[in-house]
């Protein structure tokens, strides 16, 4: 009873930093967004006075990229996904834990690979220093910040596959 006591404190904690580093990563897409929405609103007004604002659309595609990257493992977290279970809640609950089990474990290992290969993408992008076209800005530390990202999508995804083998309701 003790080791497993132990376990479950463990499984806690990384919970607790994981929703924590899912949190400040959906914070940072809010933050991103509002810039975003602040710039199209300048550069439509702007624009229409003559003076739009040079590279507003290279900015907006790369926070695009960071506002979708970094809401995912947080809206994993909460549940916000469409789910279709029509044939799941058919089976007995035993079953529905084993279908959770695999397409669980299917996701863990599918974002770690994304995620290996983002941070791949990323060290050869800067190892041959590609630059956007307006600012001049380095491609890799967006690709970076989408590796971290699945990253902790597959961390998210571990989480809830312990929920699911401690016998927790899923929303």
């Amino acid at each position: 009873t003790g080791e497993k006591e132990v376990w479950r404190d463990r499984m806690k904690r990384l919970m607790a930093a994981v929703l924590k580093g899912d949190t400040i990563l959906y914070t940072i897409a809010g933050v991103v967004l509002a810039f975003m929405i602040v710039l199209t609103l300048c550069d439509v007004i702007l624009r229409n006075l003559g003076h739009p604002i040079t590279g507003s659309m290279e900015l907006i595609q790369y926070g695009g990229s960071i506002v979708f990257g970094f809401s995912i493992p947080y809206a994993t977290w909460i549940g916000a996904q469409v789910l279709v279970d029509l044939v799941t809640q058919k089976l007995s609950l035993k079953n529905r834990k084993r279908i959770q089990t695999v397409t669980r474990t299917i996701g863990m290992v599918m974002f770690l690979f994304i995620a290996y290969n983002f941070f791949m993408y990323a060290l050869d992008v800067k190892r041959t220093g590609e630059l956007t076209a307006g600012f001049k800005i380095p491609y890799y530390p967006f690709c970076f910040a989408i590796s971290i990202s699945f990253l902790f999508q597959s961390l998210t995804i571990f989480c809830d596959l312990i929920k699911t083998l401690q016998g927790e309701e899923h929303e």
